[in-house]
């Protein structure tokens, strides 16, 4: 039972970072300042927080010409879901 809250706390974090690290990176790209690199972006993604960056891409509208994210965050995002569901049922 522990693992299980701590997988979701886990998941509800990285998701919630990387969707404000989408969000902080458009904001810097608007005003030509430091940009968060998009190795760390995927990076996030990769790690659990597919579900977050892709409601960025989406809300913030970053990102959405890049076939490295629009192919891969989708895929990650449901991979994540199915086995959240997996674990959580």
């Amino acid at each position: 039972m522990l693992i299980k809250i701590v997988i979701f706390y886990y998941l509800l974090l990285i998701n919630i970072g990387n969707f404000l690290a989408f969000g902080i990176d458009k904001r810097q790209a608007r005003k030509n300042k430091g940009r968060i690199p998009e190795s760390t972006l995927m990076s996030l993604s990769i790690l659990g927080g597919a579900v977050g960056g892709l409601f960025a891409m989406y809300i913030f509208k970053h990102k959405k010409k890049k076939a490295r994210f629009f192919l891969t965050l989708p895929i990650l995002a449901i991979f994540y879901t199915v086995i959240a569901i997996l674990i959580f049922l």
